[in-house]
C-alpha cells in the first residue's frame, strides 16, 4: 500500500484569502463588515431583530424588514441612522438606505412557524 504524501502545514484563512481573491475583493469584503458592525452598533437591538441587510450598490444600503409597518417606521428614522451610519463609515461610503419588505414568516398565534 502506497504512503499517503506529507501534507503541508495548515494555513492562515488570510492568506488564502489574500491569494484567491483581488484587492479589490478584499476592500468590498472589509466594507461590507464594517457596514454591518455600523448597523449593529447604531440601530435598536428591536430594529436589528426585524431588519436583515440584504445589499449594498452603488453607496446605497439596501435592508430588509419584516411588515410594511417598519417599512415606514425606518422611513421616518432614515435621517438619523444614515447619519449615525455616515458618522462612523465616512460620507463617502454611504449615500443613502432603502428599505425593503422581505419575504414575511407566516406564524400561528402561538408564535411558532408554519
Amino acid at each position: 500500500m502506497a504512503k499517503r504524501p506529507h501534507l503541508p502545514a495548515p494555513a492562515a484563512i488570510g492568506e488564502i484569502l489574500a491569494k484567491i481573491l483581488k484587492p479589490r475583493d478584499l476592500r468590498q469584503l472589509e466594507l461590507h463588515a464594517r457596514l454591518r458592525q455600523a448597523w449593529e452598533e447604531n440601530v435598536s437591538e428591536v430594529i436589528r431583530q426585524n431588519t436583515r441587510l440584504v445589499d449594498y450598490q452603488r453607496k446605497v444600503l439596501y435592508v430588509e424588514t419584516t411588515s410594511h409597518g417598519w417599512v415606514q417606521e425606518l422611513h421616518f428614522l432614515k435621517p438619523q441612522i444614515l447619519a449615525a451610519l455616515q458618522r462612523q463609515l465616512g460620507e463617502a461610503q454611504l449615500r443613502e438606505i432603502k428599505f425593503l419588505l422581505g419575504p414575511e414568516t407566516q406564524t400561528d398565534p402561538t408564535g411558532r412557524e408554519e
